[in-house]
């Protein structure tokens, strides 16, 4: 098997919430040059219900571009009600991409009747693949097993995307794995993901190490798993780390400190000062990572 790596991409800013056009075109070139498979642009990472219209549609603008079919492109389209949602599919499906990735509507709770109706009508208008996107520790809503089996009955929705338990994502694969695309977030669980035989992976983890995400999937594809613990460990580091000192101000750092350029996310969120930013930099686990990540980058071919 071959593991399908799906990188959820950050939106680079400058100060005042514009979009940094250079630092998203080197943060794009660094996931196809390290070989992932697939790009999720303005999902959670990317943070698009914080971002104005005219960023959205620039990001899927250059991201399509940039990527211009070397890779499969999603893009999140999930809002807080169908109308919203439908004017995001509309923008975003004006751009070659491969799939609308759609959130569970949030603030406001639906029945399981009126969210099939949501995805069902979504889909129907849709002219590209629909993926869904059960990320409850957001959204305040859980998608039953129940309403997954009824939603992916549409021919226009080709899968899930799913940020779950590990032995919820366990369930689900046994369930619908033959039956439509499952694509989990479990970014410290890579390996056992590819030991169940799940063939598709998707994080915002891979987005800030893409070669080692790479090289962690390929030792686990190969039977390596020694190689691939290895990795996957030197890669869960950083969660930790950053959890504490701030997400997205972590995010920012490492990404700038390896050349991509911007701010991962637009206020109110909390910026790094330079003090905190050195502090986090010198971390040795941080360092490690960045260290080795650049040296796995020049082993790779250009795009």
């Amino acid at each position: 098997m071959s593991t399908r790596l799906t990188s959820a991409i950050c939106t680079p800013l400058h100060s005042h919430g514009e979009l940094h056009v250079d630092g998203l075109l080197t943060h794009v070139v660094a996931q196809l040059n390290a070989g992932i498979d697939g790009l999720l642009v303005a999902g959670t990472m990317g943070l698009m219900q914080l971002q104005t219209d005219t960023t959205y549609e620039q990001l899927i603008d250059v991201s399509s571009s940039a990527v211009a079919g070397r890779c499969e492109l999603w893009v999140g389209v999930g809002d807080t009600s169908f109308a919203r949602t439908l004017a995001r599919i509309r923008t975003a499906q004006k751009y070659s991409l491969d799939g609308l990735v759609v959130l569970t509507p949030y603030l406001m709770k639906f029945s399981p009747e009126e969210l099939r109706r949501y995805f069902w009508q979504l889909a129907d208008a849709a002219q590209r693949p629909v993926f869904l996107y059960d990320l409850p520790g957001l959204t305040g809503t859980e998608l039953s097993m129940e309403l997954i089996a009824q939603v992916v009955q549409h021919p226009n929705i080709h899968g899930l995307k799913c940020t779950r338990s590990w032995e919820w994502t366990v369930d689900l694969w046994n369930r619908f794995g033959d039956l439509t695309r499952v694509v989990p977030a479990q970014p410290e669980r890579v390996a056992d993901l590819i030991r169940l035989g799940v063939p598709d992976n998707l994080d915002g983890l891979f987005a800030l190490f893409p070669n080692h995400s790479r090289a962690l999937a390929d030792a686990a594809d190969r039977g390596d798993f020694d190689e691939a613990d290895r990795i996957q460990a030197e890669l869960s580091a950083f969660l930790p780390i950053a959890r504490e000192v701030g997400l997205f101000g972590s995010v920012t750092a490492v990404l700038n400190a390896m050349g991509i350029a911007g701010e991962m996310a637009p206020e109110p969120y909390h910026r790094l000062d330079d003090q905190q930013r050195a502090h986090l930099l010198s971390q040795t686990a941080i360092q490690q990572l960045i260290e080795d990540e650049m040296k796995l980058s020049l082993t790779q071919p250009s795009s």
